[in-house]
């Protein structure tokens, strides 16, 4: 089991925010397309819940990663994540225990690191572009990590009225596609 410590924020211009994240000595460590499919068990819809999910993220060589996410609060989430070899067989599983597609994200992402964070710069299919921040050093108070957010958030001059708080790229989609919201 894995928390983590992130905040999404919509952006316009990604070229502008890679150029920042450069400048403050982040390392960009690989750019990769995901391919991330939300599904919920027979048993209970997690779509629309903002509270669960269950995904399997397809990767580049067939296989996948298997995960079940339970959002604590705005910048907590629990994460079980595990390997599966083979993508195809895996959600032919799926399909026979019932569950039940809710949809697909896909997007193409450029990672960077330095210390204590990684930031995500994601170009989401049918929904624009969005800079994630990942807190990913070593064991501090909540408030010191807040601190730290709230620095970079300074630094990297990300509008709080942007932040993407409480729900993630499956239920913006599933909003978008239903009610028609931008």
């Amino acid at each position: 089991m894995n928390i983590e410590l992130e905040m999404k924020f919509s952006i316009n211009n990604h070229k502008d925010f890679e150029a920042k994240v450069l400048a403050l000595g982040f390392e960009f460590i690989k750019e990769k397309k995901q391919s991330d499919y939300y599904y919920s068990p027979a048993h209970k819809s997690f779509a629309g819940t903002k509270k669960y999910y269950l995904r399997v993220r397809q990767q580049g060589d067939g296989s996948a990663i298997f995960a079940f996410h339970d959002v604590i609060d705005d910048l907590k989430t629990e994460e079980l994540e595990v390997d599966v070899s083979d993508f195809v067989v895996f959600s032919e599983i799926l399909k026979k225990l019932d569950c039940h597609l809710d949809c697909l994200v896909q997007k193409d992402r450029r990672i960077y690191r330095n210390d204590n964070f990684e930031i995500t710069i994601d170009q989401v299919k049918d929904l624009g572009s969005f800079i994630e921040l990942e807190y990913a050093g070593s064991e501090v108070g909540d408030s010191l990590v807040q601190q730290y957010f709230n620095e970079l958030i300074t630094k990297l001059g990300l509008n709080r009225e942007d932040l993407v708080a409480g729900v993630g790229y499956p239920d913006l989609l599933m909003d978008k596609i239903q009610y028609g919201r931008n």
